[in-house]
């Protein structure tokens, strides 16, 4: 498993051990259910229902509505979140930790899996010049962690299940998003400790079950690195 590599080496073999004894053998999809064709291009490419694994996860995929930064619905009839098995393993991992620490809390997913044309597609539909598109959506071409089920965007919601302020909401493209800069801000008075303090909570949860920040983005969070992805998983076309 590819994890941090800042991570102390015991807590690696540890979650390592952990993602090892979760078994998904059993794990078919119900043959009664007639499946939309993206749900089923999910399923072909043997990704998991993350609620399969854990089902104390809440996925409201933005995508899958018209309300993000588009203003357009790219995921017609997907109403599930998949992810690589690995990266699903660490995400119920993540889910229990987060149940132990914090009683009722909750991740809530509302990115997973993306295939390449709904990558495609959100990428037609900024309509501005190539140069800037890539602010706001990875090119297509570059085959994203989403594009092989090993990137995941979320946030916590508390045990009334509401969303914990993180101080932008989903898909907010500018400094006050970025990690990076957190610090600053808040010495700006622009994020608060307590918005800082949730942030932290929420990485500090998902780093301990395996998984990668990026700087520009507080809800991003990658299974591995994209080499890694392209040589061990399938690309979800």
């Amino acid at each position: 498993m590819a994890c941090n590599s800042g991570q102390d080496q015991k807590t690696v073999e540890d979650i390592s051990i952990v993602i090892d004894q979760i078994h998904v053998e059993n794990h078919a999809p119900d043959s009664t259910v007639v499946f939309s064709a993206l749900e089923s291009k999910m399923i072909s490419a043997n990704l998991l229902d993350v609620q399969w694994l854990n089902a104390d996860i809440i996925v409201d995929l933005k995508y899958s509505t018209t309300d993000n930064f588009l203003n357009q619905k790219i995921y017609e009839g997907l109403s599930n979140a998949y992810l690589e098995e690995k990266t699903a393993k660490m995400l119920a991992v993540a889910q229990y930790r987060l149940s132990q620490t914090n009683p009722g809390y909750k991740l809530k997913i509302w990115d997973a899996a993306r295939p390449v044309s709904c990558q495609q597609l959100m990428w037609n539909v900024l309509k501005m010049p190539a140069g800037e598109k890539g602010r706001f959506v990875s090119n297509p071409k570059n085959h994203s962690l989403h594009n092989y089920g090993c990137a995941v965007d979320l946030t916590i919601v508390n045990d009334d299940s509401t969303e914990l302020d993180m101080g932008t909401k989903f898909d907010q493209f500018d400094s006050l998003a970025q990690p990076k800069y957190e610090m600053y801000l808040l010495s700006q008075g622009r994020l608060s400790k307590q918005q800082i303090q949730n942030r932290n909570l929420l990485r500090s949860t998902l780093i301990a079950a395996g998984f990668r920040t990026i700087s520009s983005e507080w809800w991003h969070f990658n299974g591995c690195s994209r080499e890694y992805a392209k040589s061990q998983y399938r690309l979800v076309e």
